[in-house]
């Protein structure tokens, strides 16, 4: 394992870098959270740089739920469990096992403390990887108990919307790999879904980012066709590509009208129906994990300019 490499922020280690010949990119300790990807061609970045004006963010990793819980509440073999949105995990200080240049690995072990919010023994590896102007970002979880656990996990990435000054958020676009005919499940006030949808495709693959896109929250989808989404300025130039093969949903989302970010968002799991469940291992969209295995997910990042 080689020496790591990292910035020193405030008189203590905070963020890990990796990079290769098209590429440098950074990682907070805290939530093992993509912080930065800068490209070495044009010296911009794609990373939205957490403006606490509108989301102090860059792009947390949510575990063990994603959303929000019925009254923040959620029933677990009998015992009753308080959980903010989105989960703990995002709030957590990561490790790093690994560091070899172009990649580097990222762990997170639960505590006794954890078991108030979670009862499950569990860690979470964050694997970062750079082929040519591609990020990998690999999600792997260690059922760490000798019984099954369940579990959502995600991811919140938010990029610069426009990415350059001369431009509106307004101009761009999303281009889907392909046509969808694909409603949006709406969350309510309170961030729960209450089985209202709203028809958002037709036919089309591109969902154009205007400016009130976003007035009802997030658009949230489940089980698209396409493996694959471009972001793209008013010039048609693609800036980037996200890819999200074998997540069944997909968030796509922004603060506001005045927020200059876009998040895309990869799923296994979703918030709360108005009312919750009964138990949490009935939870739409949880993963089930049996004792001692390893689940895991990827999704990528292509940078075109």
């Amino acid at each position: 394992m080689g020496v790591p490499k990292y910035f020193l922020i405030s008189g203590y280690m905070q963020q890990f870098s990796i990079e290769n010949e098209q590429l440098k990119v950074a990682i907070n300790l805290k939530g093992g959270e993509l912080a930065s990807i800068v490209s070495k061609q044009n010296s911009k970045e794609y990373m939205w740089q957490a403006n606490p004006k509108f989301w102090g963010r860059h792009s947390c990793i949510l575990f063990p739920i994603i959303g929000k819980l019925y009254e923040n509440r959620y029933q677990l073999e009998g015992e009753t469990y308080e959980l903010g949105q989105h989960g703990f995990v995002r709030d957590r200080i990561f490790d790093v096992v690994a560091n070899e240049g172009n990649a580097i690995t990222f762990r997170y072990e639960s505590t006794e403390e954890d078991k108030k919010l979670y009862p499950y023994a569990f860690a979470i590896n964050m694997i970062y990887s750079l082929q040519a102007t591609t990020l990998s970002v690999k999600y792997e979880v260690e059922n760490r108990e000798k019984r099954p656990i369940s579990f959502s996990i995600g991811g919140h990435p938010a990029f610069n919307c426009p990415l350059n000054a001369d431009e509106k958020r307004s101009g761009y676009t999303l281009i889907f790999e392909k046509e969808e005919s694909a409603e949006s499940h709406l969350l309510n006030e309170n961030g729960l879904f209450d089985g209202k949808t709203k028809k958002i495709f037709d036919g089309s693959d591109r969902l154009p980012i205007n400016e009130n896109l976003f007035d009802e929250d997030a658009l949230i989808f489940k089980n698209l066709k396409s493996t694959y989404v471009s972001l793209e300025n008013q010039s048609q130039e693609k800036i980037l590509t996200f890819h999200f093969e074998g997540f069944p949903y997909l968030g796509i989302w922004s603060k506001n009208r005045a927020s200059t970010f876009v998040c895309i968002e990869p799923w296994f799991g979703i918030a709360d129906k108005v009312g919750g469940q009964e138990d949490f291992h009935e939870k739409e969209g949880n993963q089930s994990l049996g004792a001692g295995k390893v689940f895991d997910c990827e999704h990528k990042i292509t940078i075109h300019q």
